[in-house]
């Protein structure tokens, strides 16, 4: 009499079993027919998460398993429709692999960034007063406005100096807003801009761009808030290692697109590219001078 198994999927409990296999053991924490899916596979879906209760974690590496199971079986019915045979899988497929590509040479970048040296925290510390030693945390009343990109409107707001004479022209033009109360913490803030706020007089209303937002404050109290010397070395540390990735990341990627001998360009002359406006004036120039 022969012994019979089924293989099957419950989606609530993500168990998947095979008949005569081999159950994995180390590193490979599961297998989808021959598809292997190892540890480090797990510790990518779950993306940093890694909380200090054992019990938590062994629940949210379960459920990412499962996640990357039920994934691989719905890849796998797609392929078997065909789906990653038309024009625009193909499309969708290369314009994330170039930008999963991009990403990963950035975060490599980012890596590469040094630990800056005592001196560099402590010169850093010393250019940014505000941050550290005179760091104030304002208490603000605020208009919270959605963005918008009439320059009329703007041009309206830009003289007023109360939070009521600003919610009256946004209740004219039907913008939305909400008003309430808040705080800024100088530590987030831009040291320039800061400089900015404290050359306001008394009560002046001044905007923070945020995200898609703009947000009208007014200083109603400021406390001082500094940071102790551990606290102030770390935060420094941090902000000089960020400024330098973005530096390094900038740097490569503005050379990579604005030098790249290896790889020619070419447009079809529907799509050029407009010229530059040096290049442009160079063009007619040379043109006039074969002309003459």
């Amino acid at each position: 009499m022969r012994k019979l198994c089924a293989a099957a999927l419950t989606v609530g409990l993500g168990l998947l079993a095979a008949c005569g296999d081999k159950a994995p053991t180390g590193q490979v924490a599961a297998k989808v027919g021959k598809d292997e899916i190892t540890v480090q596979e797990i510790q990518a879906e779950l993306n940093g998460f890694n909380p200090s209760d054992p019990k938590a974690r062994k629940q949210a590496e379960q459920q990412a398993l499962q996640n990357i199971v039920q994934r691989k079986l719905l890849a796998r019915a797609a392929e078997d429709a065909k789906v990653d045979r038309s024009p625009e899988f193909a499309v969708q497929k290369a314009r994330m692999e170039e930008a999963l590509l991009v990403q990963a040479w950035q975060n490599s970048l980012v890596q590469a960034v040094p630990e800056p040296s005592p001196e560099q925290v402590r010169q850093f510390i010393a250019q940014n007063p505000s941050l550290y030693a005179n760091r104030r945390i304002f208490a603000v009343d605020q208009v919270r406005m959605s963005g918008f990109k009439d320059q009329k409107i703007l041009d309206e707001l830009k003289p007023l100096n109360t939070i009521e004479a600003i919610v009256g022209v946004l209740q004219a033009h039907g913008i939305q807003f909400q008003t309430g109360k808040g705080t800024l913490d100088t530590l987030t803030l831009d040291p320039k801009f800061v400089a900015q706020i404290d050359k306001l007089p008394p009560g002046e209303v001044f905007v923070v761009p945020v995200n898609n937002m703009f947000v009208a404050n007014k200083i109603i109290e400021s406390k001082p808030a500094p940071m102790s010397d551990d606290a102030a070395a770390k935060h420094a540390a941090q902000a000089i290692k960020a400024q330098q990735a973005q530096e390094s990341v900038s740097r490569m990627f503005g050379a990579a697109v604005t030098n790249h001998p290896k790889v020619k360009v070419l447009y079809n002359k529907a799509y050029e590219p407009p010229a530059a406006p040096a290049k442009a004036a160079a063009a007619e120039a040379a043109g006039e001078k074969k002309a003459g």
